[in-house]
Protein backbone atom coordinates (compact mmCIF):
# COMPACT_ATOMS: atom_id res chain seq x y z
CA UNK A 1 0.00 0.00 0.00
CA UNK A 2 1.26 3.11 -1.02
CA UNK A 3 0.84 5.92 1.59
CA UNK A 4 0.80 10.21 -0.03
CA UNK A 5 2.20 12.36 1.80
CA UNK A 6 0.11 15.52 2.37
CA UNK A 7 1.83 19.09 2.71
CA UNK A 8 0.82 22.10 3.43
CA UNK A 9 1.36 23.78 0.53
CA UNK A 10 -1.05 20.79 -1.30
CA UNK A 11 -3.37 21.97 1.28
CA UNK A 12 -3.33 25.40 0.19
CA UNK A 13 -2.58 24.61 -3.74
CA UNK A 14 -5.66 22.85 -3.58
CA UNK A 15 -8.14 25.37 -2.04
CA UNK A 16 -5.76 28.32 -4.07
CA UNK A 17 -8.88 29.31 -6.24
CA UNK A 18 -11.59 30.07 -3.56
CA UNK A 19 -9.01 31.19 -0.63
CA UNK A 20 -7.01 33.57 -3.06
CA UNK A 21 -11.01 34.92 -4.38
CA UNK A 22 -12.46 35.33 -0.13
CA UNK A 23 -8.80 36.39 1.03
CA UNK A 24 -8.12 38.97 -1.92
CA UNK A 25 -4.85 38.23 -2.67
CA UNK A 26 -2.80 35.18 -4.47
CA UNK A 27 -2.27 32.70 -1.38
CA UNK A 28 0.22 30.69 -3.39
CA UNK A 29 2.42 33.23 -3.18
CA UNK A 30 2.42 33.74 0.89
CA UNK A 31 4.81 31.70 3.36
CA UNK A 32 3.02 29.40 5.57
CA UNK A 33 3.08 32.12 8.37
CA UNK A 34 1.44 34.44 5.78
CA UNK A 35 -1.40 31.98 5.03
CA UNK A 36 -2.20 30.95 8.86
CA UNK A 37 -2.43 34.71 9.39
CA UNK A 38 -4.38 35.90 6.63
CA UNK A 39 -7.19 32.99 7.85
CA UNK A 40 -7.12 34.23 11.43
CA UNK A 41 -7.86 37.78 10.44
CA UNK A 42 -10.34 36.87 7.67
CA UNK A 43 -12.11 34.16 9.80
CA UNK A 44 -12.48 36.93 12.46
CA UNK A 45 -13.64 39.57 9.47
CA UNK A 46 -15.98 36.82 8.46
CA UNK A 47 -17.58 35.71 11.51
CA UNK A 48 -18.96 39.13 12.05
CA UNK A 49 -21.08 39.61 9.73
CA UNK A 50 -24.66 39.03 9.29
CA UNK A 51 -24.30 36.61 5.88
CA UNK A 52 -24.57 32.62 7.16
CA UNK A 53 -22.18 31.92 4.00
CA UNK A 54 -19.82 34.95 5.37
CA UNK A 55 -20.43 33.32 8.94
CA UNK A 56 -19.89 29.87 7.91
CA UNK A 57 -16.41 30.76 5.73
CA UNK A 58 -15.20 32.33 8.84
CA UNK A 59 -15.40 29.66 10.95
CA UNK A 60 -13.87 27.62 8.37
CA UNK A 61 -11.51 29.29 7.84
CA UNK A 62 -10.48 30.01 11.38
CA UNK A 63 -10.69 26.30 12.06
CA UNK A 64 -8.37 26.12 9.23
CA UNK A 65 -5.84 28.52 10.62
CA UNK A 66 -5.60 26.92 13.97
CA UNK A 67 -4.67 23.26 12.82
CA UNK A 68 -2.00 25.06 9.84
CA UNK A 69 -0.76 27.07 12.71
CA UNK A 70 0.12 23.80 14.74
CA UNK A 71 1.91 22.14 11.56
CA UNK A 72 4.48 25.37 11.97
CA UNK A 73 5.63 23.70 15.55
CA UNK A 74 6.18 20.29 14.63
CA UNK A 75 8.47 18.44 12.50
CA UNK A 76 7.77 16.95 8.72
CA UNK A 77 8.14 13.36 10.29
CA UNK A 78 5.68 14.07 13.49
CA UNK A 79 2.33 11.71 13.59
CA UNK A 80 0.52 14.31 14.16
CA UNK A 81 1.28 16.53 10.92
CA UNK A 82 -1.27 14.36 8.48
CA UNK A 83 -3.96 14.70 11.36
CA UNK A 84 -3.84 18.50 10.94
CA UNK A 85 -3.31 18.47 7.36
CA UNK A 86 -6.08 16.50 6.77
CA UNK A 87 -8.11 18.47 9.40
CA UNK A 88 -7.15 22.00 7.48
CA UNK A 89 -8.00 20.67 4.14
CA UNK A 90 -11.51 19.29 5.17
CA UNK A 91 -12.48 22.42 6.77
CA UNK A 92 -11.25 24.69 3.78
CA UNK A 93 -12.52 22.23 1.76
CA UNK A 94 -16.11 24.22 3.53
CA UNK A 95 -15.20 27.30 2.36
CA UNK A 96 -17.65 28.85 -0.81
CA UNK A 97 -17.55 31.77 -2.47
Amino acid sequence: MTTQTLTFEEVVADNAETLSYLLDQDVTALTPAEVVEALEDAGREFSGSFEHINQANGEAMTAAAAFLASTLTISDGDPDMPVLLRGARARLRDTEI
